[in-house]
């Protein structure tokens, strides 16, 4: 079995989600849009998911990552998309994805409604500290089951159907993976004035959103 994992940048692999996928016997295909690599075709995949990045999910360019999450949805294959790629989703399925009011970067608690207790992807993690990362956030695709939200955004977890779900949470950093991110928020990230104070915070805080 095969799954296409789209990355966005280099410090932001698919980590402990890719894990499990090979752990269960999927071979990964890694496409790295940040190294230049060219979008395939979902067709011959097993499974679809879409991580992570700075851009937004409005821009032009990530037009066909937001066709592609649609075409993969709308096949019935197994579909996912964390952070980013969870926009795009929403995007791709004809939702709205917007700025949100303020910065989310951290670690916070995410609440489960009882949909998502009843789903098994998502045992163990009502009330669980996840991480968070984004200033953007979107509304449901029409037909959508919300699955989670946090304190600040409504809107952190959905599904649609039986195979498709968006994450705008971090479910597969590891602790490694988020000091690695705070490095690089540190010495690369250019946001705008209203972001930068969030993001500098974030960075120096690495050590503190690790700790568990």
């Amino acid at each position: 079995m095969r799954a296409l994992v789209v990355e966005h940048a280099e410090h932001e692999g698919a980590g402990l989600v890719g894990e499990a996928l090979a752990e269960g016997g999927m071979r990964l295909h890694l496409v790295r849009t940040w190294a230049g690599d060219a979008l395939p075709s979902p067709a011959g995949f097993d499974l679809v998911l879409v991580l992570g990045g700075e851009q937004s999910a409005n821009d032009s360019a990530l037009d066909g990552e937001a066709a592609l999450l649609a075409e993969s949805s709308h096949a019935g294959r197994p579909t996912v998309g964390i952070c980013l790629g969870a926009q795009l989703l929403a995007r791709g399925l004809g939702a709205r994805v917007y700025r949100g009011d303020a910065p989310e970067i951290g670690l916070y608690p995410l609440t489960l409604n009882d949909a998502g207790k009843r789903e098994p992807l998502f045992a163990g993690l009502d009330g669980a500290r996840v991480l968070h990362w984004h200033n953007d956030t979107f509304e449901l695709p029409a037909g959508a089951t919300l699955l989670a939200s946090s304190a600040r955004y409504a809107h952190q977890a959905f599904a649609v159907g039986a195979r498709t779900f968006g994450v705008q949470f971090h479910p597969e950093c590891s602790r490694a993976m988020r000091l690695d991110w705070g490095r690089a928020a540190a010495s690369t990230a250019r946001p705008s004035p209203a972001t930068r104070p969030s993001m500098r915070a974030a960075a120096r805080s690495a050590g503190r959103y690790c700790s568990s």
